[in-house]
């Protein structure tokens, strides 16, 4: 039995990363899963860091940033999000 391939782009690599690469990745081709290690090693330290001087924050902005591009095309066309 053979299965269809499973194509996966990945649009964020560490914190700080291009916040057009969610977009980029949703609008250049077909695509089934859109990945992102926005909880990278670094990006933990940085988060952390964050989170000691304001206990708000310590979470990854980019994330929101970038979902918010790119959701509603995502939920559209069926892709999903790994975070």
């Amino acid at each position: 039995m053979s299965r269809d391939p499973v194509r996966i782009a990945n649009c964020s690599g560490f914190y700080g990363d291009r916040l057009s690469a969610a977009a980029e990745m949703v609008g250049g081709g077909p695509i089934d899963v859109l990945t992102g290690d926005w909880l990278a090693e670094l990006t933990m330290l940085i988060l952390a860091k964050d989170r000691m001087r304001n206990p708000d924050g310590g979470y990854a902005k980019t994330f929101v940033a970038q979902l918010r591009d790119v959701l509603a095309t995502c939920v559209e066309r069926g892709i999903r999000i790994v975070s």
